[in-house]
């Protein structure tokens, strides 16, 4: 396993764009949002899996001290796949240790109320839903707390969050916390292939039925951002959604 992790160190390039402590620093405001994400991220809705196995949250900068939380699923290797290289090297730093990130990055950004900028064109769009998947929950979260944490941004939002079982439920207390918080802006929908005892949510995979009865309907003012794995979005998620009304690089997007 060691041996493992060591080859995948050695694997894991340097950014092509490293930021400074003090460049971080420079964005201490609640406009500023970091979501760091190893990967590619061209190609068509279809082509793009969830953030993938290096993938991060990005919270809010503090007012206080500049400094903002990522939250990191790490992928260990094991005889089927080799792991995350960026999660694998975080999760074997010790505390204290230092890193340079890269980013701000990304061809989606929100800016409050609503108002987003999308591969360089601006939009409006209320209410907002997602669809989310294992890691895939991880942009999806930096825009629902960005949203949640605005004084006066009323944005509705409306999550399809499948996973397998509940132990794999990404950033689930924040989720909840957030929800229970919201006073009905946020309303989440935990999908379960294998619920085990689990009563809460729903049970199987993502399909129409579930996004139908779960999601904003499509129109001119909705939107619909997705993230996770290629068949539960390629399979599943699309032809159901574009079945319903939701249109590509209209008003639906991927992550």
């Amino acid at each position: 396993m060691k041996k493992q992790i060591e080859n995948v160190k050695q694997q894991a390039g340097t950014p092509q764009k490293q930021v400074t402590r003090q460049e971080a620093e420079k964005h201490d405001n609640e406009q500023d949002w970091w979501n760091v994400v190893d990967g590619d991220e061209s190609g068509s809705l279809e082509d793009r899996s969830s953030a993938g196995r290096n993938s991060s949250h990005g919270g809010g900068v503090r007012d206080a001290d500049g400094t903002f939380d990522s939250t990191t699923k790490t992928y260990f290797p094991d005889d089927k796949q080799s792991g995350g290289a960026t999660s694998n090297i975080l999760d074997c730093l010790p505390i204290g240790m230092q890193v340079e990130l890269r980013g701000p990055t990304g061809e989606i950004l929100y800016n409050g109320n609503g108002d987003f900028k999308i591969e360089g064109q601006k939009r409006h769009f209320d209410p907002v839903s997602l669809v989310l998947g294992g890691s895939g929950t991880t942009p999806g979260y930096a825009l629902i707390t960005r949203i949640l944490i605005s004084v006066n941004d009323g944005t509705r939002l409306r999550v399809v969050d499948a996973n397998k079982s509940d132990k794999y439920i990404l950033l689930r207390k924040e989720l909840d916390q957030l929800e229970t918080k919201s006073r009905g802006q946020l309303s989440v929908t935990h999908v379960l292939s294998h619920p085990g005892n689990r009563r809460e949510g729903l049970k199987g995979r993502v399909n129409k039925e579930i996004i139908k009865k779960s999601l904003f309907e499509p129109n001119n003012k909705s939107v619909i951002f997705l993230c996770g794995p290629p068949v539960m979005i390629q399979k599943a998620a699309l032809p159901g959604l574009k079945d319903w009304g939701y249109r590509e690089d209209e008003n639906m997007f991927g992550f």
